[in-house]
């Protein structure tokens, strides 16, 4: 391969690489408010360029009172079913003391099993408690290798070029984990991309076509294996629904900090139209005005939108559990 075949290739590739981490941090990683800010921008310089240009008359001002009419309207019944929808979501919070202590009791199961296989108390922060996970399955998978070339088994490679997927898997995503913050959603973003099911799945096939054939100390290692993948699955589910709790809490916030600024921009400005409407002088600035307004008063859509975007991403990639998994999970 020549010096410029690689530099094509380089270069190629680069620009890929940034679109992708790009997607990525609008779908993901990006502070919510920040995109919903890019998307009003956006919107405000459409609108903006569109009036200045002309593109808007403005010398019948019925369809902006429509617009304006239907915005205000429409932020109302916004802000109506995110808060009906939270206090439904909330009233699921109350439970007897009875629920409570069965619902931390099998936290606590949960947590004493992987100390066991990992041989230590397990951290309370979900970043380290997945790394702790990951490196106690990295050492069961290693011993699971080394028990199978010590007993120089017919299926050896096969099961060896199951650690060896296992072990790329679990090294980039701890690669992931190291790499971003402790953030709840930044966790589980480095957990979207697999949860294992194919290594389970054929893990479990070559311990069923040679029943028998394997020593006991490999089966017992196999199983311990599985184990340790499923918990790291339970990990993964137990904060998805931790980041979904806290995801709604924030927009909830967010969307009556800016909903209600919204409208009382959409109503003023309806109502300065409404005085101003006889007077010609007033289109010039109506030119600014209208497509100011307008953006300002779709700030809680743009709200909405860039929350829905990424907790769709979350469910949409982690909609299958173990023992399935799906396309959109191994992207």
């Amino acid at each position: 391969m020549t010096d410029d075949t690689q530099h094509t290739e380089t270069t190629s590739v680069r620009p890929a690489n940034s679109l992708r981490a790009v997607r990525e941090w609008i779908l993901l990683r990006g502070d919510r408010t920040v995109v919903s800010a890019g998307i009003v921008g956006a919107v405000l310089v459409a609108l903006t360029g569109l009036s200045l240009s002309g593109e808007f008359p403005l010398s019948d001002l019925q369809a902006v009172y429509y617009v304006y009419g239907g915005v205000i309207s429409g932020n109302l019944t916004l802000i109506t079913v995110v808060v009906s929808v939270n206090q439904l979501l909330l009233s699921r919070e109350f439970s007897a003391p009875g629920e409570l202590r069965r619902q931390i009791s099998d936290v606590i199961d949960y947590r004493r099993d992987v100390e066991d296989a990992a041989g230590r108390i397990a951290p309370v922060e979900p970043l380290e408690f997945l790394r702790l996970l990951l490196e106690a399955t990295r050492q069961e998978s290693q011993a699971l290798g080394g028990l199978v070339r010590e007993s120089e088994l017919a299926v050896a490679d096969e099961i060896l070029d199951v650690m060896a997927t296992l072990t790329e898997e679990l090294d980039r995503t701890d690669e992931l984990l190291v790499g971003g913050s402790s953030g709840t959603i930044d966790v589980l973003s480095a957990m979207l991309t697999t949860n294992y099911a194919r290594q389970i799945n054929d893990l479990r096939r070559t311990k069923h076509d040679h029943e028998g054939d394997l020593p006991d100390s490999v089966e017992a290692s196999v199983d311990r294996l599985i184990d340790g993948l499923q918990s790291i699955d339970v990990a993964r589910q137990y904060f998805k629904t931790v980041y979904f709790k806290q995801e709604l809490s924030s927009f909830s916030r967010v969307l009556l900090v800016t909903g209600l600024p919204a409208e009382g921009v959409a109503i003023a400005s309806l109502l300065f139209m409404t005085v101003e409407s006889g007077n010609p002088a007033a289109v010039d600035h109506l030119r600014l005005l209208v497509p100011v307004s307008i953006t300002l008063a779709l700030t809680p859509l743009a709200v909405l939108a860039s929350f829905i975007v990424r907790t769709a991403t979350v469910n949409r990639r982690t909609a299958a559990t173990i023992p399935f998994t799906a396309p959109e999970q191994e992207k």
